[in-house]
């Protein structure tokens, strides 16, 4: 009998473990900014909010505990009243690079413009067929982007049915009062963003996804040098899409994301490469060139 129940119990548990959810999220609400109010509200918002990314089924995909994907929301609270907020919410996600320890960053994207509607112990629920919450639709839509943005990173267009799935969501807000949904409403909000994932002209920053990450990080350990030669090729797809499509929001969340990484492959490689790189970000990220500012540094 005890045989036949740790048997039991380990079966249970290993199809526990395979069909574990998609995100290994940590949520954040910072109400620093709002005084005066009933900051048990905000501890309960922010458990409930845990719990609606962590637990819910986002996808078909089969993931293991460690494939849980990493990532942060940071939610900040600027304004409040009565039940209405307003703030920002920073989204980002890091992947495993293969046979290491290292996590790569896939995605860092902040959204200035997050208004919702919330009571103290609110049904935090989402249905794609009858969106009730703009809180949630926000939520949802970004935990698709990045189940895109990681699939992608695995395989060639990996994530279509993500980007499918946000982009449906971003239709069905597109009529609501919320600017973030808008529709050439600004070139930075929710419908820019997933408009640029899902236009053909760039298609090649999906493909730069896949090879930048399954080509040539994945590869880092296996021959350094291949790796490292291949990123240098595939990398000016960046700004040949920039020079067609200038300043799209998802090339600079691309470039922004890998600035820090860029600097750290290249740092000792040959001054022509280098300055190849850094000309790369220059045209994409112009403001942001003293965080690359290494590359050109002529002690290296």
């Amino acid at each position: 009998m005890k045989i036949r129940f740790v048997c039991l119990f380990t079966a249970l548990f290993s199809c526990c473990t395979l069909f574990a959810q998609e995100f290994n999220a940590r949520l954040t609400v910072n109400s620093d900014k709002i005084e005066g109010t009933n900051k048990e509200l905000y501890t309960t918002l922010q458990n409930d909010l845990n719990d609606f990314l962590n637990n819910r089924v986002w996808s078909d995909a089969i993931f293991e505990n460690e494939e849980r994907i990493d990532c942060q929301y940071v939610l900040t609270i600027d304004e409040a009243a009565g039940s209405s907020y307003s703030g920002s919410l920073q989204v980002s996600a890091v992947r495993t690079v293969f046979n290491s320890s290292y996590t790569t960053p896939i995605f860092n994207f902040k959204d200035n413009n997050v208004k919702f509607v919330y009571s103290q112990f609110d049904r935090l629920e989402f249905n794609v067929n009858n969106i009730e919450s703009n809180l949630m639709a926000i939520l949802a839509y970004y935990s698709y982007v990045v189940l895109g943005v990681h699939f992608d990173s695995y395989s060639r267009m990996g994530g279509q049915k993500y980007f499918d799935m946000a982009e449906r969501i971003s239709n069905l807000m597109g009529t609501s009062e919320d600017e973030g949904w808008k529709p050439f409403g600004s070139d930075h909000n929710r419908y820019a963003l997933i408009s640029n994932y899902q236009d053909a002209q760039l298609r090649g920053l999906r493909e730069l996804i896949y090879e930048y990450h399954r080509m040539g990080l994945d590869m880092m350990t296996v021959n350094t040098d291949n790796a490292k030669s291949l990123i240098l090729e595939v990398l000016p797809s960046l700004q040949t899409m920039n020079s067609a499509k200038p300043f799209s929001v998802a090339l600079q969340q691309f470039a922004e994301c890998k600035i820090d990484e860029l600097v750290d492959i290249f740092r000792s490689a040959p001054a022509n490469e280098r300055q190849k790189v850094s000309e790369i970000l220059q045209s994409v990220l112009p403001t942001r060139s003293k965080d690359f500012s290494d590359l050109t540094n002529s002690s290296y």
